[in-house]
């Protein structure tokens, strides 16, 4: 009786364990199908890959701020509002993220000139980073926010989008380190890629 007792649970034992290992690989499998899709491209104004358009618009502070053309860094340029919550949870991310991929990141609202300085004040933002301009805004064909444009060194858009956290950020510099158009297409190439090597592996 013991014996059989035993028995009984070394069998439930690997059952489990054949089960854990089961749904160790499905866990995996559906980690890969909800990779971060990265910044919402909308389709719309300039596209990555074009030259951005150039333009210039004055600070907050009085001074002259050029965007688009070769310039020593990246440009980021992050668009928001004072009455969007989302823009200012995101702007200590923003700044954070910028330094650390050596970009410029300028900010770039539109309306009412004091609320942008308060908003721009309040958030410890430089006068000289933030423009109040609605041409830059028509031009990038920005018509929800928070939104971003990250442009090249020598002027190129690299990736825009909608941005949300801070993997919505991040994955605009991820285009430029993978080579990819976006990070869409750099997920689903990689994607692809695993497809292969289970094909193969299967047929050898």
């Amino acid at each position: 009786m013991l014996l059989l007792s035993q028995a009984l649970l070394w069998c439930v034992v690997i059952v489990l364990a054949i089960t854990v290992l089961a749904l160790a690989r499905q866990i995996g499998v559906l980690h890969e199908r909800i990779a971060p899709v990265g910044a919402l491209a909308l389709g719309q104004g300039p596209q990555p890959g074009e030259v951005a358009p150039r333009l210039v618009a004055e600070t907050l502070g009085g001074a002259t701020a050029v965007i688009g053309g070769a310039r020593p860094r990246l440009q980021l340029l992050f668009f928001v509002a004072p009455s969007c919550p989302v823009c200012k949870q995101l702007l200590p991310t923003a700044r954070l993220v910028a330094e650390t991929e050596q970009a410029d990141l300028l900010l770039v609202g539109d309306g009412d000139h004091r609320q942008h300085r308060d908003m721009a004040e309040r958030h410890g933002i430089a006068l000289d980073d933030f423009v109040n301009s609605a041409e830059v805004g028509q031009t990038y064909r920005v018509g929800k926010l928070p939104y971003a444009v990250l442009i090249d060194d020598d002027g190129t858009i690299i990736a825009q989008g909608l941005v949300n956290t801070r993997e919505h950020l991040e994955s605009l510099f991820a285009v430029k380190e993978s080579g990819h158009r976006s990070v869409q297409d750099f997920l689903k190439a990689r994607r692809d890629e695993a497809r292969m090597v289970e094909g193969i592996d299967s047929h050898g």
